[in-house]
C-alpha cells in the first residue's frame, strides 16, 4: 500500500483572491478533506450560497457574521460554526478585517 503525503512549509502556500469579495485565501486538500485560511476585508460579503461540502469555520481574529435561515450569528475570535452541506447561508464582515480558517468535506472546489 502506498501512502501519499504532501508537506506545505510556511511561506509555500499560494495566496489567491476571491473575485467577488476580495478575500485572500490559501488551501490545502486531501482526497476528502480541505483546510482553507481566509483574510476577509472589512465590508466584504459572501452572498447567499450553498455548496456540496459540510463547512466548519473557526474565527482567528476579527468578526464574521453568518445568516442561516432567519438566524444571524456573530462570530468573534475563538468562535466556530458548523454548516451542513447544501444549506443556504451568507457571510460578511463589518468594521474590521477578519481572519478565519474553514474545514470542508468533501473538498470545496471553489477554494481548492
Amino acid at each position: 500500500m502506498s501512502i501519499s503525503t504532501t508537506y506545505y512549509p510556511v511561506g509555500q502556500h499560494t495566496i489567491n483572491v476571491d473575485e467577488e469579495t476580495k478575500a485572500r485565501f490559501w488551501s490545502v486538500a486531501g482526497n476528502n478533506l480541505q483546510f482553507t485560511w481566509f483574510e476577509v476585508p472589512s465590508g466584504a460579503t459572501f452572498k447567499e450560497h450553498s455548496h456540496d461540502s459540510e463547512q466548519i469555520t473557526y474565527v482567528l481574529n476579527g468578526e464574521l457574521f453568518f445568516k442561516i435561515g432567519d438566524s444571524i450569528y456573530k462570530l468573534s475570535a475563538g468562535d466556530s460554526i458548523v454548516i451542513p452541506a447544501n444549506i443556504k447561508h451568507a457571510v460578511w464582515t463589518e468594521g474590521s478585517l477578519a481572519l478565519a480558517v474553514d474545514a470542508w468535506s468533501p473538498v470545496n472546489e471553489k477554494y481548492n
